[in-house]
């Protein structure tokens, strides 16, 4: 039920004053007063529509922040073919121009959301590299790897197949294998090398029951909802290398994770179903499973997928409502201090639903080195029962929370299903959640001594009064010892939501999922030489986010300007705009709606992920295919130059 109350008070934040506009996040030259460009190209083939807006000829916001003035002024053509932002140049000599964003997302009557033509629009710092259609829509998670061949790979994965494309050359990729799974929805994939064998990780879960393979037995066999490991050595022929059922979560699983532990593969599965689960007996309901996969088998035997324990939330530590898990991240303690009890130590970063970010130990998993007394018991106890509570019972422990929610309506209470405000999970439904891969030191913009551990958490958000979805930059560096036993005090740094979200909302019914976020990645690039200056704050460190929303295209974020907003306490909207560095909504060919009682849209773009790899960001649309763009601050960091 939704329980939105509409728009929140402009003290807790605020809009921008002229509805369509809104300040942007890099510094452009004054000599590149040209904006945005959003041009209608003539009806070529599909796959070079996207490519047609003139990707090189566009605005280079160089090597500064984008900072928005109210000295330009702005002139929108709408004539024939091309439509036209431009911005007067109106500054001094030496000055530093400045630019406003145009609001990407179109509500208007009449517009259609399969058509690419309409939804050209992107800023100019970010450019598009290739398209690929692969060979079916439907797509999912990507990830993408370098190869022991000297290859660069994106494995892509969707509904029944799952693509491997060579994009070493990103302006030049192609698919090289499909893995066919005929089961149910593969929407996620996760890759590992071991001894110079190369897997992928994929999943079945049952989102649409009429799915599932006639061939292979009715919608409710476990054949049709397993994790399956798949050898893409040969990456041409990809083959079916082993499969694992865990009756304890008899619709499968959603999203996948791997980590390397003391030398050992553990597969991380999040299962968001409670049906048939029994919390009276002690089930992880809509919780993760923990398995191992073990490669101590004889060389003519594939590894076998062995489950060993689980990690659920601790309930007495919620508010209730709607509460599962939903996705997370495997990450071993970055920092190199010694003297931080949580050296070397393995957690799990959860995302929950209502119930927040959640983080669960799993270094003292059942381990075949470490504990192969334990672990023989609880591995033969977890085989034996099919992973049910009768002989699983390994639990990670719980060692940290977060849920403190943005207050939109104003009440003092975190805006959520039992709090009130719910509207949609607009504030609350916490569907995705990463850490950020290294620690940083932040003493240059007014933080303590010391490196910071974050966290960044993003919603789904299925239907709302106003407004898109939020995310959340979190500090996860602080903790503190309850009896010997670590504790994690996160504590919010700020906010993000598209800046004009408070123009807009996600209508529900067909149109459910509009504008929401979904996934991301992020990374962290060292700067300070000549060839890759300090693009935000100072210091010797740039942080960025990409983030996916469904229609609504990748938007790039910068971490430094949301911390700096943090210690501001300033106008939310403002420090969203401020920390927005630019948005590409890809459009390389229109929109079919998928076999699916579910994902049926047809919406162009309608992003699932965004995965950063070496100064190119891959974009996996669900309809569409395979994009690869790269924002202009990310080329030095690229193996290959474009042009």
């Amino acid at each position: 039920m939704i329980r939105g109350r509409g728009r929140p008070p402009q003290e807790v934040l605020s809009a921008p004053s002229d509805h369509g506009l809104m300040p942007m996040g890099l510094r452009a030259s004054k000599s590149e007063a040209k904006l945005l460009r959003l041009r209608e190209v003539s009806h070529g083939p599909e796959g070079n529509r996207w490519l047609q807006h003139d990707p090189r000829g566009g605005v280079h916001m160089g090597n500064s922040r984008v900072l928005l003035s109210s000295a330009l002024s702005m002139f929108v053509l709408l004539a024939g073919a091309s439509l036209f932002l431009l911005s007067k140049d109106s500054l001094d000599e030496g000055d530093s121009s400045s630019g406003l964003m145009l609001d990407p997302l179109i509500q208007d009557d009449g517009h259609d959301h399969r058509n690419a033509s309409q939804h050209i629009l992107y800023t100019d710092n970010i450019i598009p590299v290739s398209f690929n259609e692969l060979t079916a829509p439907g797509n999912a998670e990507v990830q993408v790897a370098e190869s022991p061949d000297g290859n660069t790979y994106a494995y892509i994965a969707g509904w029944s197949e799952m693509h491997i494309v060579d994009v070493t050359n990103p302006e030049n990729t192609t698919v090289t294998g499909v893995y066919y799974d005929p089961n149910t929805q593969v929407l996620d994939v996760k890759y590992l090398v071991y001894n110079n064998r190369e897997y992928v990780i994929v999943q079945n879960q049952l989102v649409d029951p009429g799915a599932a393979d006639p061939n292979v037995g009715e919608w409710e066999d476990p054949a049709q909802v397993t994790v399956t490991l798949v050898d893409v050595t040969d990456k041409t022929d990809p083959g079916w290398a082993g499969s694992w059922y865990d009756a304890d979560h008899p619709s499968g699983p959603h999203n996948l994770y791997t980590h390397m532990i003391d030398g050992e593969w553990y597969i991380f599965v999040a299962n968001p179903d409670y049906e048939a689960c029994d919390i009276g007996q002690g089930d992880a309901c809509g919780g993760i499973t923990i398995a191992h996969l073990n490669f101590d088998v004889a060389p003519d035997e594939d590894p076998r997928i062995i489950k060993v324990g689980e990690a659920e939330v601790s309930w007495e530590t919620t508010r209730g409502g709607w509460i599962y898990i939903h996705d997370m991240t495997v990450q071993t303690w970055p920092s190199n201090d010694v003297n931080d009890p949580r050296h070397g130590k393995t957690y799990v970063y959860g995302a929950y639903w209502e119930a927040g970010l959640r983080i669960f130990d799993v270094s003292d998993v059942p381990h075949p080195t470490n504990s192969p007394i334990e672990y023989a018991f609880i591995a033969g106890g977890c085989v034996s029962t099919l992973g049910t509570q009768i002989g699983c019972q390994w639990r990670a422990p719980e060692v940290g929370l977060w849920m403190d929610f943005e207050d939109f309506d104003g009440d003092g209470e975190p805006d959520s299903g039992t709090t009130g405000n719910e509207n949609g999970g607009r504030a609350s439904y916490i569907h995705y959640a990463e850490p950020i891969d290294e620690m940083v030191d932040a003493r240059h913009i007014g933080y303590p001594e010391g490196e910071m551990h974050m966290t960044y958490i993003a919603t789904e958000v299925l239907e709302t009064t106003v407004g898109t979805g939020m995310s959340y930059l979190l500090d996860t560096t602080p903790y503190e010892l309850v009896n010997g036993n670590i504790r994690f005090l996160p504590r919010l740094i700020h906010g993000w939501e598209i800046p004009f979200a408070d123009h807009h909302f996600i209508p529900g019914g067909e149109e459910w999922l509009l504008f929401s976020p979904h996934n991301a990645d992020h990374n962290i690039f060292s700067t300070g030489s000549s060839d890759r200056p300090d693009n935000s704050h100072g210091g010797s460190w740039d942080g960025r986010i990409y983030l996916s929303s469904y229609h609504s295209g990748l938007w790039v974020i910068d971490i430094e300007s949301l911390m700096v907003a943090g210690l501001e306490n300033g106008n939310k909207s403002d420090a969203h705009g401020g920390a927005t560095i630019g948005y590409h909504l890809p459009h390389g060919a229109d929109g079919a709606p998928l076999d699916s009682s579910y994902y049926d849209f047809g919406w162009t773009p309608f992003l699932w992920a965004a995965e950063y790899h070496e100064g190119y960001t891959y974009l996996s649309c669900i309809t569409t295919g395979l994009y690869i763009v790269q924002l202009d601050l990310d080329a030095p960091y690229g193996k290959i130059p474009i042009g």
